[in-house]
């Protein structure tokens, strides 16, 4: 009876630990929300994969994380990654060049990579689809979040372009 209650209160943190969160991957927007009890709490535009290497849509999970994890398929780094699929689909920092061009992972770029990595858990929902319409609106503390995190991104350029420093990232 002992083992039923401990197994049980298990089950209940568990569940409890990503109770309300969900991450939602627009192909065509090429966005991603984090979304946290019908809010949004962080977006960023990503990069998905390019034709022939086309990230799967449909409804996934996070199945593991790793802070420093190296390709099994081209031998190369994926900073803050979460596994999305058991064949090489994951979200993790790398270079977004504003349309599909990664080998199906889910690039993020590097200033919002960490963030979304440490807000998700494992096992928290990943919903990947073509034109995502059910996206909820900002609370009101992360759209205030949000808008000063653009400006900060823009700096004192007027134009909003910045320098491109070519890395590693951008092969991934």
């Amino acid at each position: 009876m002992k083992s039923y209650k401990i197994a049980f209160t298990l089950l209940l943190w568990t569940t409890y630990s990503f109770a309300g969160k969900e991450i939602i991957i627009d192909l065509s927007a090429q966005k991603i929300y984090a979304i946290e009890d019908g809010q949004v709490v962080m977006d960023s535009r990503i990069s998905t994969g390019k034709p022939g290497y086309r990230t799967p849509a449909g409804n996934f999970k996070v199945l593991e994380k790793q802070v420093h994890h190296i390709s099994n398929i081209y031998n190369l780094p994926m900073p803050f990654m979460l596994r999305v699929t058991n064949y090489g689909v994951a979200i993790h920092q790398g270079y977004v060049p504003d349309y599909p061009a990664s080998h199906g992972c889910i690039r993020v770029p590097r200033e919002n990579a960490q963030k979304i990595f440490d807000w998700a858990e494992v096992g928290t929902p990943i919903h990947i689809e073509y034109t995502a319409n059910n996206i909820p609106s900002y609370s009101a503390d992360a759209n205030t979040a949000n808008t000063t995190n653009k400006q900060s991104q823009l700096g004192n350029n007027q134009n909003g372009i910045q320098s491109k420093r070519v890395t590693i990232d951008d092969f991934l």
